[in-house]
């Protein structure tokens, strides 16, 4: 049985079968700016239109030719004479890079930032029970919170 490609809403204009949530939700990440550093135990991404999206679960970084970096990567020697810097390299590969495009997959809530066609982040939600991600965007007259919840749902606030 196929799983049904909705959101839950909370807060927002009902009836909520009549709008599509994630599209509006995907539509308010497109034309930010992201800056992302390490903390502790996740990955924040800052968007520009003040704005965050907090992550939890493995990502990457996709070009044309490869994957560029993993989130496990970082840190880690892999044979250099310093660890990856996982900050760094984002900061090189995105810099001033607007999202283009932005994607939740309607079955597992995995989410992918487009930067152009060249660059591409991967955020995969991988649990069943866990939340992978957290986004927050403020775009002028309209803000939303996407949360990726375990096994695939997505709860989108208003």
């Amino acid at each position: 049985m196929d799983k049904p490609i909705a959101a839950q809403a909370v807060g927002c204009d009902y009836p909520a079968m009549t709008r599509d949530y994630l599209l509006e939700f995907e539509a308010i990440l497109v034309g930010q700016e992201c800056a992302i550093s390490r903390r502790e135990h996740d990955w924040l991404f800052t968007l520009s239109g003040k704005g965050s999206l907090a992550v939890s679960v493995p990502w990457r970084v996709v070009s044309q030719e490869c994957i560029e970096f993993g989130s496990e990567d970082h840190g880690h020697l892999f044979g250099l004479s310093v660890p990856v810097d996982g900050e760094e390299i984002c900061r090189k590969l995105i810099g001033n890079r607007l999202v283009t495009s932005a994607l939740v997959d309607r079955q597992t809530a995995d989410l992918t930032l487009h930067f152009g066609s060249a660059i591409r982040i991967d955020i995969f939600n991988n649990s069943a029970g866990y939340e992978g991600w957290d986004a927050g965007v403020d775009a002028g007259s309209k803000s939303m919170r996407g949360i990726a919840l375990g096994g695939g749902d997505v709860t989108v606030f208003c």
